[in-house]
């Protein structure tokens, strides 16, 4: 069967009118979406834009957001087609009328671009926005690095940028979430944040990604808590391989993250605390820590680390298998983006109260 442009984008749409989505308005506005959750449908979309703009444009994904059901959306800077006045206020007013609230993700150039950090915030502040994110590296530590001296360089160059946006940041009363992706150890970010010191430059608290750094991630919310800004709320699932073992990515509820208790910890430090959802439909992600490039980044391979992470997350059951999304037709895989985004929605707000 032939999926055509309008199909994908109102395929959402009777998915949203399901009972359990309809009850959702009674929850407080705390519930959102990243613009990673629909990877796929921008994925269609942006081969058919062929550049006349962007695959989904700041409207059209605030509408995607409530028709599932949710309170705000997590969006890409880039999807403001304008920086007009009138096109911000008209955006703006759409928000409002929801009663939604909207974040932007912003690119890591911004951290390094301050003219380009000043326009951001001027756009922010048209919006009603007061949350940024941004990732310093957009890849995977173990994978982005060859030698110990190229991380070096890494880090050090945005331990010496990210200070030099606070000034930027509180001018137009922003907080900015750094988040934890794949690349800091959670004590690396906490010691970045904590030298900072200010309330401008905090985290953006993903559940899952230190995973992949065999980090516990219930320790991981819990010393990023006090300076949490914004939210990847996910779920995951993991199983042995020859390298490491396999990261999955869920729907909630259905991986082995203790989301309620993260949940919890998060709001006893920010009780106004978004929790956005970064349900990503794709394949299982390898972590290849049993070999030696993996390290590389390290002072050196902490076996005992290792015990710890195989001992409490890699001896239970290991999941059942799944259909391997990159072997899906495009109906298929939209249909299972969908779905994923629907089942997280409802699991969120009958069991995280959002």
């Amino acid at each position: 069967m032939k999926v055509t442009r309008r199909d994908f984008i109102t395929s959402v749409a009777a998915l949203a009118l399901s009972p359990p989505l309809a009850l959702a308005k009674d929850s407080p506005c705390t519930l959102g979406i990243a613009t990673t959750s629909i990877g796929i449908r921008r994925s269609w979309l942006r081969k058919r834009a062929a550049g006349s703009g962007p695959a989904l444009d700041a409207e059209a994904f605030l509408d995607l957001c409530h028709e599932f059901g949710t309170d705000g959306a997590q969006m890409d800077y880039s999807m403001l087609t304008s920086q007009d006045a009138g096109y911000l206020g008209r955006v703006r007013e759409g928000v409002e009328r929801r009663r939604m609230f909207v974040e932007l993700i912003v690119d890591n150039g911004a951290l390094e671009d301050l003219e380009l950090l000043e326009r951001i915030g001027r756009a922010a502040e048209a919006l009603g926005v007061t949350r940024l994110r941004v990732a310093c590296l957009p890849g995977r530590r173990y994978e982005d690095f060859h030698d110990r001296k190229s991380w070096d360089d890494f880090a050090g160059r945005w331990r010496a940028a990210l200070p030099r946006t606070e000034p930027v940041l509180r001018r137009h009363k922003l907080a900015l979430g750094v988040e934890n992706h794949k690349d800091w150890l959670t004590d690396e970010l906490v010691d970045i944040l904590r030298r900072i010191g200010s309330p401008h430059v905090g985290a953006c608290v993903d559940f899952g990604n230190n995973l992949a750094l065999l980090e516990d991630p219930l320790e991981t919310v819990e010393k990023l808590a006090p300076y949490a800004v914004t939210t990847h709320v996910k779920d995951n699932v993991m199983a042995p391989s020859p390298a490491g073992f396999s990261l999955g990515d869920v729907a909630l509820g259905e991986g082995v993250l203790p989301l309620e208790r993260m949940v919890g910890v998060l709001r006893r430090h920010r009780p106004d605390i978004h929790l956005v959802l970064e349900v990503i439909t794709r394949d299982p992600l390898t972590v290849p820590y049993r070999e030696d490039h993996y390290w590389i980044t390290r002072e050196r391979r902490d076996e005992a680390a290792v015990a710890r992470f195989e001992k409490a997350f890699l001896r239970q059951e290991p999941a059942a298998p799944r259909a391997r999304i990159s072997e899906l037709g495009d109906e298929a895989a939209l249909a299972a983006e969908n779905e994923n985004l629907r089942r997280s929605v409802i699991y969120a707000r009958k069991r995280l109260r959002a």
